[in-house]
């Protein structure tokens, strides 16, 4: 689910857009009945398509919407995004 789009200059005279996103995976333990969702976090470079997922972060909706919003505000690109989410999950 795409969250939300950002310019930036990665590289001199050359602007791009990073988009940030949330994933979501389903958690299921049928021999319990147990049944939730997990989220993670993904960047994608448009313009080369670069792209990197950090799958099954957190389980709270709130703290995901959180993360999202760090590595947007911070123009996190793909190649640090899994660095950032690991720094962020050990706070």
């Amino acid at each position: 689910m795409e969250i939300c789009r950002k310019n930036a200059m990665l590289h001199p005279g050359q602007n791009n857009t990073l988009v940030y996103y949330i994933v979501v995976n389903d958690l299921k333990d049928f021999a319990n009945d147990f049944a939730c969702e997990i989220y993670g976090a993904g960047v994608t470079i448009v313009e080369t398509g670069e792209t990197e997922i950090v799958s099954d972060v957190t389980f709270s909706k709130n703290e995901i919407f959180s993360l999202i919003k760090l590595l947007s505000d911070h123009l996190v690109t793909p190649v640090a995004v899994s660095d950032v989410v690991s720094d962020w999950l050990c706070q």
